[in-house]
């Protein structure tokens, strides 16, 4: 499917399928040869896609979201048009939809992401279907919503922090939340900011510049997530990749 037919759908439950005769219950493994047809078949997919980001920083994201495709056996190449230049009239996700549309791409999915901030995820959720709507956007579109913040993934690994700061060796104690306390912080980009600061070791002038260049800093950081680290332990990053199966489970 594409966005130039179609119905439109936001991911939101699990579906029944059947590829050459296999019945697929997502809750249930499957084994010998209804597995091999599976694999088979989605080997031979490529799918297209766009990642519609936040910010300019976030297109990082759009790697992991292939790679968490590809695991499952789809592969999708994967547009990431900045928002900066996506010539949308605001960033709703309803111009920004539209925005993508006048582009003329086919597509198959869009990943919509969308910090939760200081709204629950289900009324980010709801934002993103309703934008959709409005954006007569008929692909599948997979929301990406962080709690609160995409910082919330970025503040688990203490060693990448060190890393990027530039002194992977360092040992300043640098506050950086638990898992579970990582979705429940005010403010997780100050805390990723400060953490990056103590890291960097820098003062005067040069930590003046190292915090102008935070944006460079979290991008690399985004870049480098491990997918498989404390970030899977993350509800949000569970939803999210939940989500991205239940698309794949509905193909």
């Amino acid at each position: 499917m594409s966005q130039s037919g179609g119905n439109r759908r936001v991911v939101a439950r699990r579906t029944r399928r059947t590829v050459r005769g296999v019945a697929l219950e997502p809750s249930r493994l499957l084994d010998g040869a209804a597995r091999g047809t599976v694999a088979s078949v989605r080997r031979r997919m490529t799918l297209r896609a766009v990642f519609i980001a936040d910010g300019s920083s976030d297109l990082p994201l759009a790697d992991h979201l292939g790679e968490l495709c590809l695991e499952r056996g789809v592969e999708v190449t994967i547009a990431t048009p900045d928002p900066a230049r996506l010539n949308a009239r605001s960033r709703s996700v309803s111009d920004r939809l539209e925005a993508v549309k006048r582009l003329r791409d086919p597509i198959d999915v869009a990943f919509v992401h969308r910090d939760a901030e200081a709204q629950p995820p289900h009324a980010r959720r709801a934002e993103i279907e309703a934008g959709a709507i409005r954006a007569g956007f008929s692909a599948t579109v997979v929301p990406v919503i962080p709690v609160r913040m995409t910082e919330a993934w970025l503040v688990l690994d203490e060693a990448a922090v060190r890393s990027v700061a530039g002194r992977p060796n360092s040992s300043e104690a640098l506050g950086l939340p638990t898992w579970r306390q990582a979705e429940t912080i005010a403010d997780p980009k100050a805390t990723l900011r400060d953490a990056l600061v103590r890291a960097s070791g820098t003062s005067g002038r040069r930590r003046d510049q190292f915090i102008r260049d935070f944006d460079r800093h979290r991008s690399t950081l985004l870049t480098r997530l491990d997918r498989s680290g404390l970030v899977s332990r993350l509800s949000s990053w569970q939803q999210l990749v939940s989500d991205i199966e239940l698309w794949i489970d509905s193909l």
